[in-house]
């Protein structure tokens, strides 16, 4: 089980890596797929074997270790991650369930300092006289399409308010 050894090595010197800089290193292609096998193998191994023997806990220890290696080489990834995103930069090394995470924390923070920035724009405005309207005031942020409302009439097109 030469191959295992290889993927102890691996993850160890990355996670060594992603602990000694703030850049976000690139993973090995396939790295997730290897874990897995990895992973699969070594469970195999150990449903299969003597409990008492010595090899069975060796490999019950290294099970532990390399899930633990790897569960903090995500979690260092992730916090680069989130860093980026509040930052604004786009890693280029981020795997592919990396990026999903990315796009969806940005999404996420844009829309945070969108409420905030609404926030901050309506007490702004608190000084303001009222009027009495069954009408309600609507600001567009970009252009938008005619419309049909609910009495049936067309209304729009609508040009962002600048």
């Amino acid at each position: 089980m030469s191959g295992e050894v290889s993927i102890y090595e691996l993850v160890y010197e990355l996670w060594r890596i992603e602990n000694s800089t703030d850049e976000l290193g690139k993973l090995p292609e396939g790295f997730e797929e290897k874990l897995r096998e990895y992973f699969s193998r070594l469970k195999s191994y150990l449903r299969i074997s003597d409990k008492m023997m010595l090899s069975t806990s060796l490999r019950e220890a290294e099970v532990d270790a390399v899930s633990k290696l790897v569960q903090s080489l995500f979690e260092i990834r992730l916090a680069k991650i989130i860093r980026a995103v509040e930052s604004g930069s786009y890693p280029e090394t981020m795997s592919g369930f990396e990026k999903n995470i990315y796009m969806s924390l940005h999404r996420i923070l844009t829309e945070h300092r969108k409420y905030v920035e609404s926030i901050i724009m309506a007490t702004s405005y608190s000084g303001w006289n009222i009027i009495e309207s069954n009408y309600d005031v609507v600001c567009f942020q970009q252009d938008f399409p005619q419309i049909v409302g609910e009495d049936l009439k067309t209304y729009g097109p609508f040009k962002r308010l600048a």
